[in-house]
């Protein structure tokens, strides 16, 4: 994420620079259209005005909270720059009577909403500002004689377009986004628990797995299943059969709320707790807790069921040396302890100790 940040920073700046480098370009293009006596005065608006606006943004970009601001910086530097040329249109015509070319307006509207990212509220607001300014600047000083209609709806048609593409432009990318985060969320979580899938619970474990080894701290695997789950299926149907699953889940996130803890749901009605440096006393209160939870819910289990409320098994099994361990040997143990749990006696828990 940082590195994603830092890179878009010096993309915005890239961008920056290239505005002023466009700039320059068009002063080309300008002088030579300009009377030699106008050269003052169009030097003063570009080398004093436009391009130190740009450089004071580009010196704005390195401090440390120009990404939480960075959005209004560059709305207010298209009003800058947009005035700025208002002011050069006022000074040609009001001294020299020449008419100056108003397209910057809309070239540094394009380039400010599109290439600097000022998102569409902002792009509205300044744009509205700058339309405004212009219909301000016709009212005093019509330069563009019998072509000042025209130039005005010009003007205020390019800056609508621009914001309105903006907006299609901005929503397009939010419904992309959404899409992404549900295909995301859809690879890595079980749709009906809301826990990880089965894959990425592996991955993540793994991933766990390698990081307590490295700081040399215990970790435990916690396999729950739901006792006798087909009968009450088959007593009371799918959907509270679904209904018995998600409440397995909301128990385990009331009991396991680190953030280092993963949740996931291994099929059926199995489910895996992954836990890094804890205590074996810690793991046996832990899945007291989830036992007594059941008891709380006195969910009515099926007529032939070997308890006569909903409860689960648990087999747990903990480490504390990992060296040679992998995630898929302490699954086998956690599997092996939940299956003499079941042979028990069912809601109740078998703890071991991996042992090598």
């Amino acid at each position: 994420m940082k590195l994603n940040k830092a890179t878009e920073l010096i993309r915005l700046r890239i961008a920056l620079i290239i505005g002023a480098c466009l700039v320059l370009g068009f002063m080309v293009a300008d002088v030579l259209l300009l009377p030699s006596s106008m050269y003052s005065l169009y030097f003063f608006d570009r080398f004093l005005l436009q391009l130190p606006i740009i450089a004071l943004v580009v010196v704005f970009s390195l401090w440390r909270r120009f990404a939480q601001c960075k959005q209004f910086l560059f709305t207010g530097l298209l009003v800058a720059l947009t005035y700025s040329n208002y002011w050069l249109i006022w000074s040609c015509w009001h001294e020299f009577q020449f008419v100056f070319p108003y397209e910057g307006t809309i070239l540094y509207a394009f380039f400010c909403v599109f290439a600097l990212g000022i998102p569409f509220k902002l792009a509205v607001a300044a744009n509205t500002i700058n339309i405004l300014g212009f219909l301000v600047l016709m009212w005093f000083a019509p330069v563009y004689g019998d072509r000042v209609a025209i130039s005005i709806a010009f003007v205020c048609g390019s800056l609508f377009i621009c914001a309105y593409a903006k907006y299609r432009l901005d929503r397009s990318v939010s419904m992309l986004k959404e899409s992404n985060d549900r295909l995301l969320k859809l690879s890595k979580y079980d749709p009906l628990s809301d826990l990880l899938n089965r894959r990425a619970l592996r991955e993540l474990s793994v991933k766990l797995l390698a990081l307590s080894k490295r700081h040399k701290v215990s970790m435990a695997v916690l396999m729950l299943d739901l006792d006798d789950f087909k009968k009450y299926n088959d007593s009371f149907g799918h959907q509270q059969g679904d209904d018995a699953i998600k409440l397995q889940a909301d128990i385990m996130r009331s009991v396991f709320k680190r953030d280092t803890d993963i949740l996931g749901r291994y099929g059926g009605e199995e489910f895996i707790i992954v836990l890094s440096d804890i205590s074996e006393q810690q793991v046996a209160v832990h899945c007291d807790a989830l036992l007594d939870k059941w008891k709380q819910k006195n969910v009515v289990h099926a007529d032939d069921a070997k308890h006569p409320t909903m409860s689960c098994s648990i087999g747990a099994v903990i480490a504390s040396d990992l060296r040679d361990i992998t995630i898929d040997k302490l699954i086998d143990k956690a599997d092996q302890a939940l299956y003499a749990a079941k042979e028990k006696g069912k809601a109740c828990t078998e703890l071991v100790t991996y042992e090598r």
